[in-house]
C-alpha cells in the first residue's frame, strides 16, 4: 500500500473501516446490542443490467439471499440488496461488508453501505412497535 493510497485504513476492535466503525459506534450508541442476532444488509450498485445480474448470481451461489431491483423512479442505478444474519461483531459486519467490496470489485459495480436492523428486544424497549 502507497502513500496515498486510495483504500481506506482498517481500525480496531473491529478491524473495520473507520467510516464503518463510526457507523456501527453511532447504531450501538442509539442501544444496539452488538452481541444480538439481527439482520445486516449491504448494498450495491451497477450501472450495466448484466453486471448487476452476476453480482446477484454470485451472491446467490455462495448462499447469500439477495434481491436484484431495477432501475426506478429517480435511481437509474440496478441495486443489489444482500442480507446477512448474525451478530454484528466480532465478525459478520466486516465480513459482510468485504464481500460487498469483493462482489462489487468483482463486477464493476459500487458498494453503497450497510445498514443494521434493530432486534424486536430492542423496538420493545424504546417502546416502539415491531414490524
Amino acid at each position: 500500500m502507497g502513500l496515498f493510497s486510495r483504500r481506506p485504513k482498517r481500525v480496531e476492535p473491529y478491524d473495520l473501516f473507520a467510516d464503518d466503525q463510526e457507523q456501527l459506534e453511532i447504531f450501538l450508541g442509539r442501544g444496539a446490542d452488538p452481541n444480538a442476532p439481527r439482520e445486516l444488509e449491504v448494498s450495491l450498485t451497477f450501472t450495466r443490467q448484466a453486471s448487476a445480474e452476476a453480482a446477484s448470481e454470485e451472491l446467490r451461489a455462495s448462499g447469500v439471499w439477495r434481491e436484484l431491483c431495477e432501475p426506478s423512479h429517480d435511481v437509474p442505478e440496478w441495486t443489489i440488496v444482500a442480507t446477512f444474519r448474525g451478530a454484528l461483531v466480532p465478525g459478520l459486519l466486516r465480513e459482510a461488508i468485504d464481500r460487498g467490496h469483493q462482489v462489487a470489485d468483482a463486477h464493476g459495480g459500487e458498494f453503497e453501505a450497510w445498514t443494521a436492523m434493530y432486534t424486536t428486544e430492542e423496538k420493545a424497549a424504546w417502546g416502539v412497535e415491531p414490524l
